[in-house]
Formats: C-alpha cells, sequence, structure tokens
C-alpha cells in the first residue's frame, strides 16, 4: 500500500451532508466536484462548497509537488462539539484502513474547522493549510458590522441619519405644500438647518441640548410640574424673536444699527425668562429628587440672570441714547451687590448642614456603604435625626455632626 498525502476540507458541522445528504469520506477529484456542485445548488451561499473547490484546485497545484495525492472531505455532526470529533475520527479510522496517510494539506474556511488540526496530527504530519475566504462578502460584512456599530452612537446617528431627514422632510414640504420654512426657499432652510446643525456640533451645544430634551422627557414622564416651565422656556425665546422682527419690520431703518439694538432689547425680556423658567425647572426636579440644597445654588442662578439682564438692558439704553452713561456702572455695582447678598443667602437654604423634614425618607449608608435603613424622623430643637432598619425595625438616633448629607443620602461618620 502506497503512501498517499491527502488535501482533506473539513466540513465539522456537516453542511454537506444535511443539505446535500452527501455522507463522507468524500474521496476523489470527480466525487469531491459531484459533491460541492450538489452543495451549492442546495445553498448557493455555502462556504463549504467554495472550500471544496478550493480542495479540488489545491489537490491541481499539490500533483506538480508531490507524488500520490488525492482529495478528501470529512464530515462531522451537525452539533458542533465531541458529536462532531467523533464523527471525524471514525471517519479518519475508515480513511486509514484504506491508505497509508503520508501527510495532510488542510483547507478550511474558518476558525471553527480548524479545530480539528490536533486530530489530524495524531494521524499524519500537516505539510501546508489553507483558509478560503470570499473576500467580496468579508469587506461587505465588515463594512455593514462597522456601520451598525457606528450607529449605536447617538451623536453619530443624529449626524447620519437626523440631520439628512430633516433635510428631506423641509424639502418635501416644499416642493409638495410649497411651504416656504422662516420665509426661506428650500434650498436656504437646507444650508440654515446643516449650518445651525454644524455650529451646534462644533461648540459643544449639542450635547448639552440633547440632555436638555432628556430632562424635559422625565419631566413629562414622571408627570413633574417643571414639565410645564420647560415647555413655556422653550416657547418663549421664539416670541421674542417674533416681537424683534415685528419691531424690526415697523421702523424705518434710518440708522440699522439703533433699530437692531432696539429690536433686541425687546426680546431679552423674553430671553431671560425663557432661562429662570428653566432654573426654576430644575430647582423644581431637586425638590421631587430629594436634593433641595441645590436650591440656593439654583437661587444665585437666577439673580445672575437677572442681574446680566440688567447690565445689558442699561448698556443698550446709553447706545441708544435713552439713559445717561452713567447708568450704565450703576447697574454693574448695583447687580455686584445684589449677587454677593444672593450667594450669602444660599448657605440659607443648604440643609447638608441643619436638620429639616426634606431629611425624612432619605436613605442611610455607612462611610464602607452598607444600608443601614431610612430616615424615619427629623428633630430641629434636638438636632437629631431617628434611622429605622428595614430589616428590624430598629430605630437609631444620630445627632448633627455625626452624619453629613452626599449625593441625596445620609453618610454616617461614626
Amino acid at each position: 500500500m502506497k503512501k498517499k498525502i491527502f488535501v482533506v476540507c473539513v466540513d465539522r458541522d456537516n453542511d454537506l451532508g444535511r443539505k446535500a445528504k452527501i455522507n463522507g469520506p468524500v474521496i476523489g477529484r470527480e466525487k469531491n466536484l459531484a459533491a460541492a456542485q450538489k452543495l451549492i445548488l442546495a445553498d448557493p451561499a455555502e462556504s463549504d462548497a467554495n472550500t471544496m473547490f478550493a480542495a479540488v484546485s489545491k489537490l491541481e497545484e499539490a500533483t506538480k509537488l508531490y507524488k500520490n495525492v488525492e482529495v478528501v472531505t470529512i464530515t462531522g455532526e451537525g452539533k458542533i462539539g465531541l458529536a462532531a470529533d467523533k464523527e471525524i475520527n471514525r471517519q479518519l479510522d475508515k480513511l486509514q484502513k484504506d491508505y497509508l496517510i503520508d501527510g495532510w494539506i488542510l483547507i478550511t474556511d474558518g476558525a471553527e474547522d480548524s479545530q480539528v488540526i490536533p486530530i489530524l496530527q495524531s494521524r499524519a504530519k500537516i505539510i501546508s493549510t489553507d483558509r478560503v475566504i470570499i473576500k467580496q462578502a468579508e469587506a461587505v460584512e465588515s463594512t455593514l458590522y462597522t456601520i451598525k456599530e457606528a450607529l449605536k452612537d447617538p451623536s453619530v446617528a443624529r449626524l447620519v441619519l437626523g440631520v439628512p431627514g430633516l433635510i428631506l422632510l423641509v424639502y418635501v414640504l416644499y416642493d409638495v405644500f410649497k411651504v416656504n420654512i422662516l420665509g426661506m426657499v428650500a434650498y436656504q432652510a437646507i444650508a440654515f438647518i446643516a449650518g445651525a446643525y454644524l455650529l451646534l456640533k462644533g461648540s459643544g451645544a449639542e450635547d448639552k441640548l440633547v440632555e436638555f430634551i432628556r430632562v424635559i422627557s422625565d419631566s413629562l414622564s414622571q408627570q413633574r410640574v417643571s414639565f410645564v416651565m420647560y415647555i413655556a422656556a422653550i416657547i418663549l425665546p421664539f416670541v421674542g424673536i417674533w416681537t424683534m422682527y415685528l419691531q424690526l419690520m415697523s421702523s424705518e431703518f434710518i440708522d440699522i444699527t439703533i433699530d437692531v439694538a432696539s429690536g433686541l432689547r425687546s426680546a431679552y425680556p423674553f430671553l431671560a425668562f425663557a432661562i429662570i423658567l428653566i432654573i426654576a425647572g430644575r430647582a423644581t426636579d431637586a425638590v421631587y429628587n430629594k436634593k433641595a440644597y441645590y436650591i440656593g445654588n439654583y437661587i444665585v442662578q437666577a439673580v445672575s440672570i437677572l442681574c446680566v439682564w440688567a447690565i445689558i438692558d442699561a448698556g443698550t439704553l446709553v447706545f441708544l441714547r435713552q439713559a445717561e452713561l452713567s447708568w450704565l456702572p450703576a447697574n454693574i455695582m448695583l447687580s455686584f451687590v445684589i449677587l454677593i447678598i444672593a450667594m450669602r443667602a444660599r448657605n440659607t437654604f443648604d440643609i447638608r448642614e441643619k436638620i429639616s423634614k426634606l431629611l425624612l425618607g432619605l436613605n442611610v449608608l455607612d462611610e464602607q456603604g452598607n444600608y443601614l435603613g431610612k430616615v424615619v424622623e427629623a428633630n430641629k430643637s434636638k438636632k437629631t435625626i431617628t434611622i429605622q432598619d428595614s430589616k428590624t425595625n430598629k430605630k437609631t438616633e444620630k445627632k448633627l455632626g455625626t452624619f453629613k448629607l452626599a449625593q441625596g443620602r445620609i453618610i454616617t461618620t461614626s
């Protein structure tokens, strides 16, 4: 019995048997060509058929370098694992009874089939391995996977899908219904939308806008009063812009800078009030989330907006020659004083170092993060809180100074 080198193709999950009803081992060039043709007719996308064709092609190449070369396809079981390896060993035993195997040239279509390498090496040495890859499919699959993963990033999705979607919507509105957006034709509106988005993206304001939308959504889903404040805050700037537009259109345009400044001044109250409503909404949410100690900060923010509004308005009045030059520094000094008073008063609203009913219901943890219970009583006169263990219902009293408030929870320090 002469030694033979086998070009071996391994179908570990037995697609050949399941789809073409052909059992291994398949030995010989003509039988492998016929089996591969039957398999690819049964499933044109089957990679094992391509591997079998590649094995036949490799046979023709190997016959130029070696004597007594043959091609064989070994099949496993449908369930990859121990059963598949057992079937592969059975077929290899059968092959060894009929042939004296001198070596293997392994043709595989992936990592799963290449796991039979140790089994083949236990019978004979492996001279060469060749992995068959359908290049077009691999490139397309890789590209589609990359695109799919990238689109999971909300920022990328908004840029790749959101902006083109909005542009198409604007174009359709103009083309079908002849609707002008802000008095602009479709191409101008498209340029406006793209430019506005790129400006938001470049300035970093996009993330803040998305966060604001998320806050509005949460307040709506939890049926909080802050939702009304947020909606009003969105509407007011448009009212201000419309008011400015009407004033500009009613002006005689004798001095364009005066007209623009006067129009802007009419929009200031709407813009300032919109920002204050957002701050008020966030303060309401803070109380709802048991973080009332933030209220002092929100009051300082609201006062700051009012001060900025007063200073800008004073500057505009001076520019319009409707006030004396001294009016601007007077407003700056007054705003500065008011802001200092607000910052001093902020500590009055900070309950982190005080006993208040706002502490009731807060979770209590020790410094290691272990849960101790909830606050069931807050005594201002004794400056203590009472903690009740949810498991044992045991109550423990803690004095001010032995605990602190952090991130909406009570942390005991001793």
